[in-house]
């Protein structure tokens, strides 16, 4: 037995080594400075069970005799469906370790790696699957497997729909399992590929919580179990379709990466691991300007585009100080509605006399980006792709298809597909210096078969990963978010090839407070799209006034989704301050670590943004406050040594008729506490109206 150590700011793990069979993660938790007795591992043998102990270790099979979900699912002909393994260590230093596990019956090799991050404690899980032997090896399942302490019960997940996307759900782990299976395709609004674990109820600052994130942009599969045993595991993968991977020998299955971190100090712990791990492993920003404004043409123009409307919104986004002008969907060959033209990227004369050149006068002269839509896996029955090559989709021969906003699936596990996209894309990028591309994707995948009738949904996600770095590779300056019906495709596989999602086509600052808030347990704030949209939602229907849009807006990668060509003066002057104000604090937004606030009213949302020695606190009301009086707002981010200044960027306008007083604080325009007065004793809140916001700005005196 060989016991192997890493060791990052926060966490120590052990892994062991045994004389025979796989690893065992024997520990994952605060640093140690000492290798612990290994007779602390060794537990009671129950009765009326195995007459050796059963050991949990990272990649369980059938033949382990714990009763657990196996990591591994394959066979040969029916036969090696339960191997066991030989191990040996191929690397090892503090932060890193590889292990080489061969199947005693010859036919496997599995390549597993652990990372563990120095900074952000956030390990990474790689593996690799390599048929050995001399047949084909079906491969049904790889579930990339960590054990978990039998005290941790309490689940929260994240469930959804369009425009109601990181909706949390909390669940118990019974004796028995939890299960989220997305079978969609893309990385769906059903089942985010991510969850946390905690031995509590989920509280911001309080309990130990284990978070988890699988790194894949198809089909996956989340599980959680625990056994009367005393086992407990979290696994996660790619979910495989029937014969979709058939391994010849010498074959390779590469596994999407599972990436997981674990806190002393509740879910708040969790956000700023992740964010800080994205910032620094994942999104391609490093060194990058600062994120621009958008404006973008959707919901102000939808597909009535001319010149004249395209150029005055141009010039009124400029004039608000927008610094980026995305061009929508509407502009290429026959595409009037959304019925046609997918898959004919050229743009349409018709509408177009002179192509986007003027187009593109336009926005440089206005000193704005240019910004293009695109769906490249997508394509139109009606259209010239689809008449020319209507075998060109995922399909099974023979069997009815359904639509999908009146689109099918381009194959893009066929190299002629991709060539065709990669073609056209590149086109277009050197036709027009086109700095950023909306690249959406809004259909669910069913009966995904490539040409010979097989299952494709994981290699069309490798085709897909494939074509953005090959385009990324020929244009890096080009920007490119991940859009997928709104916040369909959002995870850490996507965004290593991308810049930014847009988290939800809802704009409704209600519920978008509460999609930001979830999906900041997982990314940071510049990679979140978050428009400004009209007074009246286009999905919801609900009002609200322009500070509250602004407001919710101003903490992710801030844009305008609004005909802003005729505001009257006070409006204009409203959005052109708002966006002045973000622009003022995006050095924050975007490098400071978003953490949530308890203020003791469930009826409320409440978060920090935090930055050296600056921070901005939100506070919105959803409903109707739960007490007649607010409470005190405990401020836990602060430096308890220090002094600092308040002042209010947004506060509710109509509250008279919820009390009588405001909080003698907000009298003054700006006020000066001490950090510790701030962190125990806490800002009295004023009572707010449901769909109100209350936005501070804390700085210390001496920054």
């Amino acid at each position: 037995m060989t016991l192997y150590a890493l060791h990052s700011r926060n966490a120590s793990l052990l892994i062991e080594q045994p004389a025979a069979g796989a690893p065992i993660l024997r520990y994952w938790g605060t640093p140690l400075a000492i290798e612990p007795n290994s007779q602390l591992w060794q537990r009671a043998l129950p009765q009326a069970g195995l007459d050796e102990r059963a050991e949990l270790s990272i990649a369980p099979t059938l033949a382990d005799g714990t009763f657990l979900e196996p990591a591994l699912r394959c066979h040969v002909e029916g036969e090696h469906w339960a191997p066991q393994w030989d191990s040996r260590c191929v690397s090892h230093d503090d932060h890193q370790l590889r292990f080489q596990l061969q199947a005693v019956n010859g036919h496997i090799q599995l390549d597993w790696q652990l990372q563990l991050d120095a900074d952000t404690d956030v390990l990474t899980v790689s593996t690799q699957l390599t048929n050995v032997g001399t047949r084909t090896l079906s491969l049904e399942q790889w579930l990339s497997t960590l054990p978990l302490p039998t005290s941790m019960t309490e689940v929260m997940s994240f469930s959804g729909r369009w425009v109601h996307e990181f909706q949390p759900q909390r669940d118990r782990l019974p004796l028995g399992s939890l299960e989220y299976t997305n079978l969609r395709g893309r990385t769906s609004h059903d089942h985010f590929p991510g969850l946390l674990v905690s031995d509590t109820d989920f509280k911001p600052d309080l309990g130990t919580v284990y978070g988890f994130h699988l790194g894949w942009s198809g089909n996956h599969r989340q599980r959680l179990e625990r056994s009367q045993l005393g086992f407990c595991q979290y696994q996660a993968g790619a979910q495989l379709m029937p014969g979709e991977v058939q391994l010849k020998p010498g074959d390779v299955f590469t596994a999407p990466k599972l990436y997981a971190c674990r806190s002393e100090r509740g879910y708040n712990g969790i956000a700023e691991r992740f964010q800080t791990f994205v910032r620094q492993r994942i999104v391609p920003l490093s060194g990058a300007k600062e994120r621009p404004v958008h404006i973008n043409t959707w919901e102000a123009l939808y597909f009535d585009h001319n010149q004249d409307g395209l150029d005055r919104l141009a010039e009124a986004a400029a004039r608000v100080g927008a610094e980026r002008y995305v061009l929508d969907d509407g502009w290429f060959l026959g595409r009037r509605d959304d019925s046609a033209g997918l898959g004919d990227w050229v743009v349409d004369p018709d509408v177009y006399p002179q192509l986007l050149h003027p187009l593109a006068a336009t926005l440089k002269k206005n000193g704005l980006e240019f910004g293009l839509w695109v769906e490249p896996e997508m394509v139109n029955p009606r259209s010239r792709l689809h008449e020319q090559h209507p075998d060109w989709v995922l399909a099974i021969a023979g069997q009815h298809q359904p639509l999908a906003r009146q689109q099918r699936v381009l194959d893009l596990t066929r190299t002629e597909v991709r060539e065709y996209l990669f073609k056209h894309l590149n086109q277009l990028l050197n036709d027009y210096p086109i700095r950023y591309l909306k690249w959406d994707m809004n259909r669910d995948h069913v009966q995904a078969a490539d040409a010979d009738g097989r299952a494709a949904g994981y290699r069309q996600t490798l085709g897909l990963y494939t074509l953005l770095d090959r385009l990324r590779a020929h244009h890096p300056d080009v920007e490119i978010e991940s859009c997928a019906s709104g916040g369909a495709r959002m995870d850490f596989g996507i965004l290593q090839r991308t810049h930014r999602f847009w988290l939800s086509d809802c704009n409704d600052a209600h519920e978008r407070q509460i999609m930001q808030q979830w999906s900041a347990l997982f990314f940071p704030a510049e990679v979140i799209g978050s428009h400004i949209g009209p007074p009246k939602s286009h999905t919801t229907s609900r009002v609200h006034s322009n500070d509250v849009r602004i407001g919710t807006a101003f903490f992710g990668h801030l844009g305008i989704e609004w005909d802003i060509r005729d505001l009257d003066d006070a409006a204009f002057e409203e959005l052109s301050q708002g966006i002045a104000l973000h622009k003022a604090w995006r050095p924050v937004i975007h490098s400071g670590i978003r953490q949530a606030l308890d203020t003791g009213d469930d009826a409320q949302i409440a978060f920090a943004v935090s930055h050296n020695d600056h921070h901005l606190i939100s506070v919105f009301q959803q409903r109707m406050p739960t007490l007649a009086m607010g409470n005190s707002l405990k401020i836990r981010c602060l430096d308890a040594k220090q002094r600092y200044q308040i002042s209010i960027l947004f506060e509710p306008k109509n509250t008279g008729h919820l009390m009588k007083i405001k909080p003698e604080w907000m009298q003054l325009k700006t006020m000066q506490l001490s950090g510790i007065e701030l962190m125990n004793i806490g800002l009295p809140l004023p009572v707010m109206d449901p769909d109100s916001l209350l936005v501070l700005a804390i700085e210390a005196l001496n920054a």
